[in-house]
């Protein structure tokens, strides 16, 4: 019981490191978003209209992001009529069938924290140059429905119930990068733009071979269970393969003890290295209509401090012996722990990549008067054990340099509950922006809302391309 405790002890004190704030998801109300110099970041052909920019350390920008791809806080604790409390599925009130309903046969919840350390950017001629410092934290964690429906309707026997999908995939990283855009490349009306990553490796959790099933008879209920884990990070983590006496991980307390130059050093070690690029292009076939696609995040990281392990378990439980006279006999419990422990195999493991999490965008927008525009945008996310899909519309509307507005709507998570907003404003050389896929529904229906993102950015800017009045649509950029 004593590994087991610092197991969990350990296990709650990596999760709280890995909730730091540090990077996060972009909102897709970003992509047609006017006056933020950060919009390259969704797709690196945009050039912003000013000519530098300097963003503010940690914010430039600060993001957030929570999804849920089946339950909101609503279907998980909601009120009942005629009742004064509120009720979870699993009290005798709940709605167990709705809860259900939701789920699909393999669910996850995803989270990105984080903010740049710093960043900025410049024109030259055509082209437009940036750069950018990450910490950035991308986590999924997976779960079957599987596990409700025995908690809900028991295994009859003769079934078999499969909970095999349990994972979870989670990367923390610093990212170098540099972007690099071009108007008019080879045709007139086409903007072409690369980022290349240098990324350095923090810590890594991956599952595979996720199996899990339940089979029942009148004799005995067997379960069988087949995980792999493999788990890497900077010195600062330690290792063993000795739970029966050591944690599987614990913190490098001389390290966390010694001078704060040797934490810098070691958060920013090349140790685990790992390379990533974004690719973007703009065309504008007519002056009203652009065309756009991007992909990001095409990359992996290669992990060498690593501990690999195994979860190779099968146990019958053949019911419980009540005895009138001495009660429940609960040695199974004990011969259930030992079959836990003598089940996880861990060891030193050989190097790993893990990749990142790629996105597509792919957008069109019409402008039918010079100051308004119309945007559709589809999204696609290729997370380790799903694809995901996102679409977005928006009205998009700048007086110039001076505000920004968007105005959004959303299918994420397989909601439509997602109006969202964004505004951006400049007074002198200071900008300022804020943008949310969720902003207003969020608000008006927190309960119900199954994914919130955010960002907030602040930046220095100069050199601001102006039109002229009689300018016609075509010699307008996109992003001003």
């Amino acid at each position: 019981m004593k590994s087991i405790t610092r197991i969990v002890i350990t296990g709650i004190v990596l999760l709280g490191l890995m909730v730091i704030p540090i990077h996060g998801q972009i909102p897709n109300s970003m992509y047609f978003m006017p006056g933020v110099p950060q919009s390259n970041r969704i797709n690196p052909s945009i050039q912003p209209g000013c000519g530098f920019y300097l963003g503010f350390p940690a914010l430039s920008p600060l993001r957030l992001q929570v999804n849920s791809s089946s339950l909101a806080f609503s279907d998980v604790i909601y009120p009942v009529e005629g009742y004064d409390s509120l009720v979870t599925p699993l009290h005798p009130l709940g709605d167990k069938q709705a809860f259900l309903d939701q789920l699909d046969d393999v669910n996850y919840f995803l989270s990105s924290l984080g903010t740049s350390i710093g960043s900025f950017g410049f024109r030259a001629g055509k082209n437009f140059l940036s750069f950018d410092i990450t910490m950035r934290f991308d986590g999924t964690i997976y779960y079957p429905e599987g596990i409700f429906d025995l908690l809900y309707s028991g295994a009859a026997d003769g079934s078999v119930l499969s909970f095999s999908g349990i994972g979870a995939d989670i990367n923390v990283f610093n990212e170098f990068s540099m972007g690099w855009s071009r108007k008019d490349f080879l045709i007139p009306n086409l903007s072409i733009g690369v980022r290349g990553k240098i990324l350095l490796g923090l810590a890594n959790l991956s599952t595979a071979n996720s199996v899990l099933d339940l089979s029942t008879s009148r004799d005995l209920w067997n379960i069988n269970a087949d995980m792999q884990i493999n788990a890497a990070g900077m010195s600062i983590l330690q290792f063993s393969d000795d739970i029966e006496n050591e944690p599987p991980v614990s913190i490098n307390e001389a390290l966390i003890d010694g001078p704060p130059m040797e934490l810098v050093k070691e958060v920013f070690n090349p140790n685990h290295l790992g390379l990533a690029a974004d690719i973007g292009l703009n065309y504008r076939p007519i002056p009203q209509l652009l065309v756009s696609a991007s992909v990001l995040d095409l990359g992996s990281i290669n992990w060498k401090n690593t501990l690999q392990g195994s979860f190779d378990f099968e146990y019958d439980f053949e019911g419980l012996e009540v005895n009138p006279f001495t009660g429940v006999d609960t040695t199974f419990i004990n011969d259930l722990t030992d079959s836990l422990l003598n089940s996880i195999a861990l060891e030193a493991g050989n190097p790993y990549s893990s990749s990142l999490t790629p996105k597509l965008f792919v957008g069109v927008s019409y402008y039918p008067i010079e100051k308004i525009g119309i945007g559709l945008l589809s999204r696609t996310d290729f997370l380790n054990q799903k694809l995901t899909q996102q679409f977005t519309g928006s009205v998009n509307m700048t007086t110039g340099k001076f505000i920004n507005l968007s105005l959004s709507y959303s299918y994420i998570s397989s909601s439509f509950n997602n109006i969202g907003a964004g505004v951006s404003f400049n007074v002198g050389p200071f900008n300022m922006y804020m943008i949310s896929d969720n902003i207003i529904s969020g608000a008006l229906q927190p309960l119900n809302t199954r994914a919130v993102n955010l960002w907030f950015g602040m930046n220095l800017t100069f050199g601001w391309q102006r039109s002229s009045r009689k300018a016609k649509p075509m010699d307008l950029p996109l992003i001003r």
